[in-house]
């Protein structure tokens, strides 16, 4: 027994010696690599002071590439960028547009991770290539189509950073056309960091909703509600129509909820009304309804609050704990007799501190 205690003790200081021995060896490897970073640096700003009177000349341009095309070099360089100005820093990378071109002819040939770096610099400089579409264009557009989702992301913020609504609407044609599985929360994210005109880049995504497969209809309805924008008539169709995707119509039944159109208000009841059958619908049209407030509204709410779906019951509550002073709050529920419909409602009228 003895043995096999010293055995596991032995054995216990052999595994602690390597893992000690390996955060040493990590640290080292990290001073390391810091220092020769910092070298790089200091380096690439010697040539570029040395030859500052030269940046455009093709002598200077072709040394440059050279040494942009390796990595550590190139992290360098982004390096140095960051730490300059925004003025300096547009004004130094206007001048190297021509070598962005060329390197660019290394970089899309190397493996994803290195792409997913070289076009998130991109991203973070689109002055470099927004002016007009090149090759940088081309590129980003392309790298929205590839298989890492990393690289896919990096170029779609590339062009949203861009401002041309011509860039997305080509992108997404492609993304949906070879049925790329972008989440459509991370496009409808990238979508509200776009930097041009909002109101044209919605007239763009409405006129090619039909042609879009779900994912990114559901990214664009989401869009639209974010930024408020009047498509009523049209997500009031896709709505209605029950041969729509469900998660198409959900997100429909969401938008309504942040834009008011009065139409929709008997189909939200309707929805209320066939909750056993789509208990999804009748939970956000009771939560849509908080928009629609009026006697009718109040009633089917209240009905709701007995719903046998905890969701359907809880959204009901919120819906008429928003719209409600603590005074009608309170003779609702003295006129409720169901007990679960009384626990919905005290739980929200608690979390929106409206309990006399």
């Amino acid at each position: 027994m003895n043995r096999i205690a010293e055995n596991i003790l032995y054995l216990y200081l052999i595994v602690f010696l390597s893992v000690l021995g390996f955060d040493i060896a990590c640290i080292f490897v990290r001073k390391w690599n810091e220092k020769h970073l910092e070298n790089l640096k200091n380096n690439l700003l010697r040539f570029l002071s040395q030859n500052k009177k030269n940046i455009r000349s093709l002598k200077f341009q072709k040394q440059f590439i050279k040494k942009l095309k390796k990595m550590n070099y190139f992290i360098a360089f982004t390096n140095i960028v960051e730490n300059m100005d925004k003025q300096e820093k547009e004004v130094f990378l206007r001048s190297l547009k021509y070598t962005f071109l060329k390197i660019l002819k290394h970089y899309q040939n190397e493996e994803s991770i290195r792409q997913t770096y070289f076009v998130h610099f991109l991203a973070e400089n689109s002055f470099i290539y927004k002016d007009n579409k090149n090759a940088l264009i081309n590129y980003l557009i392309k790298c929205t189509t590839t298989t890492s989702i990393y690289l896919r992301e990096n170029a779609l913020h590339a062009l949203y950073q861009s401002g041309r609504v011509e860039y997305i609407k080509e992108a997404f044609s492609k993304m949906n056309y070879l049925n790329i599985a972008h989440h459509h929360k991370l496009l409808t994210d990238g979508l509200l960091k776009f930097k041009g005109n909002s109101k044209e880049l919605a007239n763009c995504l409405l006129l090619e909703l039909k042609d879009y497969n779900e994912n990114y209809q559901i990214a664009c309805i989401n869009y639209f509600s974010y930024k408020k924008i009047e498509c009523q008539e049209i997500l009031f169709q896709y709505l209605t129509n029950k041969k729509e995707k469900k998660e198409v119509r959900l997100a429909c039944l969401r938008y309504f909820k942040n834009i008011y159109y009065q139409p929709v208000e008997k189909v939200l009841y309707d929805f209320l009304e066939d909750e056993k059958q789509n208990w999804e619908y009748a939970a956000i049209a009771a939560s849509t309804l908080s928009n629609y407030q009026n006697k009718e509204t109040v009633k089917r709410l209240i009905t709701s609050l007995k719903s046998y779906n905890w969701y359907v019951r809880n959204n009901a509550a919120m819906s008429i704990t928003n719209a409600n002073d603590i005074e009608i709050l309170q003779t609702i529920l003295q006129k409720i007799d169901d007990q679960y419909a009384k626990d919905a409602l005290l739980y929200q009228m608690r979390l929106q501190r409206k309990l006399g």
